[in-house]
């Protein structure tokens, strides 16, 4: 695609809205935020690519419909595993939602396994509980679809064609998070460089049951950290901190998988179109997104409508994670003033037994000095 200069791209985009009420108002939203309206002009003038770890461009440069081998060679890299994405599930299905989410896929692939594949922009509070959650949220889903059961008391054929469902017909949930900014829980004792943490259930016996779930947590920023340097440079030497033999089947991971990792997570981190371009270098198959990522600068109302979108999700989940945190600020404050009133309680048990004794320590002094004044009347 051949490429206007930078500015022309910007003063084109500044007449299309100026001339459009419906772009000039999207526009004017963006502008409340000087960050975001600041990316927007910086994509246009070439200083800046698109946000990709955010929901809107995610699901456009990764597009289930049109880019479906991309999508599919994205997952095979994170899992370890050659998959083919089939369809896209509907996040309003999901029965956990988070806060501080910037981009949420469950996709199905084709031998009936589920991936969620999520994106924070921070490690949230108690990130235990909370991927556990989304974890057991893909294995109901797992199991609506082999009973059939869409809606609660209504069934259809289930997967493999019974009427009654099989434990056997279920298949393996992946839970996949991505973090844009990690907390010190994403950060390994055994060396703060590793990036990519893989979770599956093992037994201390070493019995072999292999459980439906497991975990991929990828630490963009310690990736761009440690690990980000070299690649743009072209050294994609695969190590140790971009594979870990011990958690795969080797006999099913390629050689060009483990280079896909290196390259869509380095694609994730880029922040400018001349670090695309370097990374295009390296990877030449990543001609087919500069080109998609390049054609939104033909299409500024859509990448106007993508941009504000984003800022919405980032706007709702602000205020959700606030409003989790004033809860959680309201029950510490709750724990904090039954203790309070505990002590004070006791402080009050304290002081009215102090008032017993002082009083039954002037009484004593009353009858001390009434045994006084007796002796001094009998010694007369």
């Amino acid at each position: 695609m051949e490429i206007k200069e930078n500015k022309s791209y910007y003063d084109a985009a500044m007449h299309q809205i100026n001339g459009d009420s419906l772009c000039l108002s999207t526009y004017q939203y963006l502008k409340k935020n000087e960050e975001w309206a600041g990316r927007y002009e910086d994509f246009l003038k070439g200083k800046k690519s698109l946000p990709l770890l955010y929901d809107p461009f995610f699901k456009k440069i990764f597009n289930p419909t049109e880019r479906r081998d991309r999508l599919s060679e994205l997952v095979s890299c994170l899992l370890g595993q050659k998959v083919t994405v089939l369809e896209v599930f509907p996040n309003e299905d999901s029965q956990f939602l988070g806060v501080m989410i910037i981009m949420d896929m469950v996709v199905l692939m084709a031998d009936g396994s589920i991936a969620n594949i999520e994106i924070q922009k921070i490690s949230y509070d108690f990130p235990a509980e909370r991927i556990s959650c989304y974890s057991a949220d893909l294995v109901l889903r797992q199991y609506k679809m082999i009973t059939g059961k869409n809606q609660v008391g209504k069934h259809e054929p289930s997967m493999n064609g019974s009427s009654k469902p099989s434990y056997k017909d279920m298949r393996k949930v992946h839970t996949i998070i991505l973090f844009e900014d990690s907390n010190k829980s994403l950060i390994s004792e055994v060396d703060k460089a590793l990036y990519f943490h893989v979770g599956k259930t093992k037994f201390n016996t070493g019995i072999k049951i292999e459980l439906l779930q497991d975990f991929v947590l990828v630490s963009l920023d310690t990736f761009r950290k440690y690990r980000y340097s070299d690649i743009k440079e072209g050294r994609t030497e695969i190590t140790d901190y971009d594979y870990d033999s011990s958690q795969y089947n080797n006999a099913l991971v390629s050689e060009k998988m483990k280079r896909d990792r290196l390259k869509f997570l380095s694609l994730f981190v880029a922040e400018t179109p001349q670090e695309i371009d370097k990374l295009v270098e390296t990877f030449p198959d990543l001609e087919s997104v500069r080109h998609d990522i390049n054609e939104y600068l033909e299409r500024p109302g859509e990448v106007l409508s993508m941009f504000s979108e984003a800022l919405r999700i980032l706007d709702r989940n602000t205020a959700e994670l606030m409003v989790d945190r004033m809860k959680d600020e309201i029950v510490d404050l709750k724990a904090q003033n039954d203790e309070l009133t505990e002590q004070i309680d006791g402080l009050q048990v304290q002081l009215q037994q102090k008032d017993e004794l002082k009083e039954k320590n002037n009484e004593l002094q009353e009858e001390v000095q009434r045994l006084k004044k007796l002796l001094e009347e009998q010694n007369k």
